[in-house]
């Protein structure tokens, strides 16, 4: 029978970002865990909280840029030595070949946010100023040579979507690739809608030209609508609440309310159709 636990987590630990990404959908959020026990508290939590629909075993550090957060290392070693698989999503200013062999101890997954070919779009999407993909394309490097698995996520806008991003892709060599189609959540990031957002139909054609590619191992890319993405990720905000965006905006819940009814937050049928459950460990 296939496994239908939600098994991983996203964990945006702080709003705190270096960049300014229009399309940023997590611009406000409540307060950051500033106390070593309490984010262990919550950390054990997951840890314990095992149910017929929720056995965490993964956790996404997510920001704003998870690297901002004053406890940052201490979480990710933390979460290491509990038993998580560690994962990292950032816009990668914050790794060099000075950190990345510290960073290697406690780290299963990289994921480097990279949202076009061109370093001057990048500039224009508030991504950096000017050099962010051919930073992130020496941060993938890196990351191999750590033997860190590397994903790479795209935030598919208006500006890109017609882009031919193969040649990146194979440049990087992600053992994964999500692609995202610009997701409105209100509230967030309501003043970029007009300007970045694209329909169905060009996401479908951003699909059509890369869903031939293949990864790492073989694997295929994963394309997220904005259909995908409502209501089938378990997302906790910095201070350790469970937020829904299935509305199109956010709501907070507490954790344990949230495991007496998980599926009102998180649809699993759309979890595990995003492949949100995959071996990660492998």
């Amino acid at each position: 029978m296939k496994d239908r636990t939600i098994k991983s987590i996203n964990w945006h630990i702080t709003a705190k970002c270096n960049y300014k990404c229009k399309f940023c959908y997590v611009q406000r959020l409540d307060t950051e865990i500033l106390d070593l026990n309490e984010a262990f508290s919550v950390l054990n939590k997951l840890k314990d909280s095992k149910t017929d629909d929720i056995n965490i075993e993964k956790i996404n550090f997510v920001g704003g840029e998870p690297f901002l957060h004053p406890l940052f290392y201490e979480l990710l070693k933390m979460a290491h030595a509990l038993g998580f698989t560690t994962s990292i999503v950032t816009n990668g200013s914050f790794i060099n070949d000075r950190n990345i062999a510290e960073i290697g101890k406690y780290t299963d997954w990289i994921g480097i946010s990279v949202d076009s070919i061109s370093n001057l779009k990048e500039a224009e999407l508030a991504r950096g100023k000017g050099k962010h993909v051919s930073h992130a394309i020496e941060v993938s490097d890196l990351i191999h040579e750590q033997g860190i698995k590397l994903k790479v996520n795209t935030t598919v806008t208006k500006m890109t979507y017609r882009e031919n991003m193969h040649q990146l892709i194979h440049r990087m060599n992600p053992h994964r690739w999500k692609a995202f189609q610009m997701l409105h959540i209100k509230g967030q990031n309501d003043n970029c809608v007009k300007e970045l957002a694209i329909t169905d139909e060009e996401f479908n054609d951003f699909i059509n030209r890369h869903k031939h590619i293949r990864l790492t191992g073989g694997t295929k890319p994963v394309f997220e609508s904005n259909e995908d993405m409502k209501g089938s990720y378990l997302i906790l905000s910095p201070s350790g609440k469970v937020i829904s965006n299935s509305s199109g905006s956010y709501q907070t819940f507490e954790f344990d309310d949230f495991l007496n009814n998980p599926e009102s937050v998180v649809d699993i049928g759309k979890y595990l159709g995003r492949d949100g459950l995959y071996d990660w460990k492998k």
